[in-house]
């Protein structure tokens, strides 16, 4: 007969508890991306995220060097420059001088861009708004609740970024595996 004591009774209900975390934290990202993929399969739109996510970092942030915004979106040069052309044949973007050094240009939202952005963001709010009004009350309610809490998560995830960006690695106080430096908290789409 085996017996258990205290310790080990809490090493495995510690155990427990930690498998139980990786569970909730695999469906909250496999939910987070579902729902991002039908929103996107709903709205519709001639952009790829990437674009979609270089024009919302630049409505974000403002006008940007090619360099500064490749940084900020964890990617290259040469696939921003990519993007860019792209989005600039489609008349979202402009290059313009930069004011600072007038050798180098940066990259800036168009008129058309801007109402490119504001009319996704309607339509993705619009679809979102007849898919919640389908759902029960309770989970309303509950969808509700949770907001603050994605909010913080949200944060979180921000300051992983900002710890990234200052060399923070594993085993750093809030450090994160540098093998995803790649990914970027994304501006709103």
């Amino acid at each position: 007969m085996e017996t258990t004591t205290p310790r080990t009774r809490r090493d495995g209900e510690e155990r427990a508890r930690r498998v139980d975390a990786v569970d909730d934290v695999t469906a909250l990202r496999v939910v987070l991306v579902r729902l991002q993929r039908q929103l996107r399969t709903h709205v519709g739109g001639a952009l790829t995220p990437s674009q979609a996510s270089v024009l919302a970092r630049i409505e974000h942030e403002g006008p940007m060097r090619m360099g500064a915004l490749a940084e900020a979106e964890g990617t290259s040069a040469a696939t921003v420059c990519r993007l860019v052309d792209t989005l600039e044949a489609q008349c979202l973007v402009v290059r313009v001088p930069d004011p600072v050094d007038g050798r180098a240009s940066v990259v800036q939202l168009s008129g058309e861009g801007a109402q490119f952005l504001e009319q996704l963001r309607s339509r993705s709010t619009e679809v979102l708004r007849r898919a919640f009004e389908q759902v029960g009350v309770d989970e309303r309610t509950a969808i509700a609740r949770a907001l603050p809490a994605l909010a913080t998560l949200t944060e979180h995830l921000h300051c992983l970024e900002a710890d990234r960006s200052s060399g923070a690695g594993v085993g750093a106080p809030g450090g994160v595996d540098q093998t995803n430096r790649r990914r970027r908290a994304r501006p709103e789409r």
